[in-house]
Order: structure tokens, then C-alpha cells, then sequence
């Protein structure tokens, strides 16, 4: 054999083998691919669990920023999609978050939590309707959801539907009987229909089983004030968290129920206060406080602040009754009789239903009669 062929052949066979190796075989590429797949995975993951903290931190434009790569990447995630849409939807875009729970829906029709969010999105336009068959979607894929169940129920009671509210807790009771979401729910329920002492029971119930039961109290103490339970008021009025305490609104519900149990001079001074401290940050209170401060001061015969209360009414709130009745009374008390049947003529013409006005202008004219007085048609100054 001629050695020089015979090296030739060799070195063209290695470079043969050689070239087969360099080459990329079918088995190579689908191994490349796999690991470029678990390379985009990886990535993808970090940044949905950057995008969920960032949600949860409250800064949207970065989960968004971290979402859109993940979906970029794999467009037909219909985890991410839903991911997308609950930041764009915190976002106050509805119409684009609409289209991400949509198309997480199409992408996995099993997604419970898709329709659940497009409830929330119908909700937030005012189609209850369409809210309701949403969540009516979400609850039948996932029957022992809280939050679908009371979505549902609630929608409900919006619409009007209360038996048909009633009966889906009923039904569902067996899944949710000590939550105190659905005890809260069953109160709002209860109110709807007019029964007082049934809402303020489940009310209860409701603080007694959350695991944060203030998130419950300012509920159960305007409850409580609607049912006259004006000790039970006080007593939810002061497990609310300090910061929400001195609240105008509240600080009313709470001289009320202080006057209506005997303690209408601590009320009274508790208003004051409350004057006192506006006054300091430059701020003014609504004309509820003038009117719920005048009628406690007559409580404690402090006439001068009735009628001071009256006169702020009447500048404030021409067309309410309460005013002329306050001024009326001091006027009353001062014995001005006449000017007292005046202004309670006024309150009665403004609110001829409103039997306090008619029974102290009764009164008012039977004493001045008495007195051999006459009425002068005019209004005091």
C-alpha cells in the first residue's frame, strides 16, 4: 500500500469525523432549545415574583415593568396574563385589565380567579349584571371561595335580590358557618330587610370571629346606634383604633349616645372639644354638629349655646327645620313667646311632618295665650 495514500485516506476520514461532530444534529438542537426554554423559565419566574412583590408594595410601574418581560416571553401564560391584569387594574386601567383577565381566561378556561377579577372590573363600571355572572363563573369553579361566595351574595343585595342572597348563603353554609366575613355579610342582609336585632347579632358575631376584630367595629356601632343599643355603641366606638376616633362623624355618634345614657353634659363637652381642635387646624365641621350640639346643650339647659346653634343653622342650612326649632326653644326659655311661635311656625311649615315642631308650637301658643299675649307675624331678628 503507498503510504502516502494511505495518510491521505486517514486524514480525510478524520476530517470527515471531525466535520460530523461540528455539525448540529437534530438530538443537539432540541437539547439547545430545552435549555434555552428553562433559561427564559428561570428568568420569567423572577421577574412574576418581582412583579408580586412590587404589587403588594403598592409600586405599580415596576411590576409592570418586571410582568412585561415574563409576558413577553411567554405571551400564552395565562398565569402571567392574570398577573398582568390585577396591576393594570390597580392601576385604574380597566379596559386593559378587562383584556388581560379575558385573555387569561381564553388561555385557561379553568381560571376561577379570572372571572372572579372581571366581576371586580363590571363592579367598578356599575354592571352588576354582568359582575354577577362572573362571579357566579368563579364560584362554580371553586364553591368553597369566600371571596366568591361573598362577591356574589353582595351583588345581590345591590341588585336588590335579597331572598335570592339569602338562600346562596344558606346553601353555602355548611362550607363557611364560623367566617366572619359571611357573619358580616348576613348582617348586611339583615339590615337591608329591616331587622335591626338580627344585623346587630350577626354584627357581633361577625367582630367575634375575625381574627382583627376593629375591622368590624365601626360597623357594629352604627348598627348598634340604628338599633338604640346605645350602650353597645360605646362600647364598639371605643375598640376602634385611636387614629379614627376623634373622626367628626363618630365623635357625634358618640355624644348621642352619651346624652341618650345620661351623660348629656359630657357630651356636650365632648362637642366642644371637638370645636376646639377644628378651630386649632383652621377647619370648620358640618352643620350636623350644630345640629346635634344644640339639642344635647338643651338637654343641660345651655340655652346660650342653643341658640347659637340655632343662628349657625339657620345661616347655613336656610331650608332645615332645626334651625328655627333651636332658636324657637331659647327664644322659649328667655320667655319671648312671641318670638318662639314665630320660629317654630317656620319649622313647621318646612317640615309639617316633624311632630316636635308641631308640639312646641302647641305649647308656645297655649302659653302665650295664657299670658293674654298676641302674635306678632313677624320674623324676629
Amino acid at each position: 500500500m503507498n503510504p502516502s495514500r494511505t495518510l491521505f485516506s486517514l486524514v480525510a476520514i478524520a476530517a470527515g469525523t471531525l466535520a460530523g461532530c461540528g455539525g448540529p444534529t437534530t438530538t443537539g438542537l432540541e437539547a439547545r432549545k430545552a435549555a434555552n426554554d428553562r433559561f427564559n423559565r428561570v428568568g420569567a419566574g423572577v421577574s412574576v415574583d418581582q412583579a408580586v412583590q412590587a404589587l403588594h408594595a403598592g409600586q405599580f410601574k415596576d411590576a409592570l415593568t418586571h410582568i412585561d418581560r415574563a409576558v413577553t416571553s411567554f405571551p400564552d401564560d395565562a398565569a402571567a396574563r392574570l398577573l398582568r391584569g390585577r396591576i393594570v387594574l390597580e392601576m385604574g386601567r380597566l379596559e386593559l385589565a378587562m383584556t388581560e383577565f379575558k385573555n387569561a381566561s381564553t388561555l385557561d378556561p379553568s381560571c376561577d380567579e379570572c372571572h372572579y377579577y372581571e366581576g371586580v372590573v363590571y363592579q367598578r363600571w356599575g354592571r352588576d349584571e354582568e359582575a354577577l355572572n362572573a362571579y357566579d363563573a368563579a364560584l362554580m369553579l371553586v364553591p368553597n371561595n369566600t371571596h366568591y361566595l361573598l362577591a356574589h351574595a353582595e351583588t345581590l343585595v345591590v341588585l336588590g335580590r335579597i331572598t335570592e342572597a339569602q338562600q346562596l348563603i344558606e346553601d353555602s353554609e355548611c362550607h363557611f358557618e364560623f367566617n366572619s366575613a359571611l357573619a358580616h355579610l348576613r348582617s348586611e342582609i339583615a339590615l337591608a330587610e329591616g331587622d335591626l336585632p338580627r344585623a346587630l347579632q350577626t354584627m357581633e358575631l361577625a367582630v367575634t370571629l375575625a381574627s382583627d376584630p376593629s375591622v368590624y367595629q365601626e360597623d357594629l356601632a352604627h348598627i348598634a346606634f340604628r338599633a338604640r343599643e346605645w350602650d353597645r355603641c360605646l362600647i364598639a366606638l371605643d375598640a376602634l383604633p385611636e387614629a379614627v376616633q376623634d373622626r367628626d362623624d363618630l365623635m357625634r355618634a358618640r355624644a348621642r349616645c352619651l346624652a341618650m345614657t345620661g351623660r348629656a353634659l359630657e357630651a356636650r363637652d365632648a362637642l366642644l372639644a371637638q370645636e376646639k381642635r377644628v378651630a386649632v387646624n383652621g377647619e370648620t365641621l358640618p352643620a350636623e354638629h350644630d345640629l346635634t350640639l344644640g339639642y344635647i346643650a338643651s338637654m343641660v339647659d345651655d340655652w346660650q349655646r342653643v341658640d347659637q346653634c340655632g343662628r349657625r343653622l339657620i345661616g347655613r342650612t336656610p331650608n332645615l327645620a332645626d334651625g328655627y326649632i333651636l332658636k324657637g326653644m331659647a327664644s322659649e326659655h328667655t320667655g319671648d313667646l312671641h318670638a318662639a311661635i314665630v320660629f317654630f311656625q317656620k319649622a313647621t311649615r318646612l317640615a309639617p311632618e316633624r311632630r316636635m315642631a308641631r308640639e312646641l308650637l302647641a305649647r308656645a301658643e297655649a302659653a302665650d295665650l295664657a299670658s293674654g299675649g298676641v302674635i306678632v307675624g313677624v320674623m324676629p331678628r
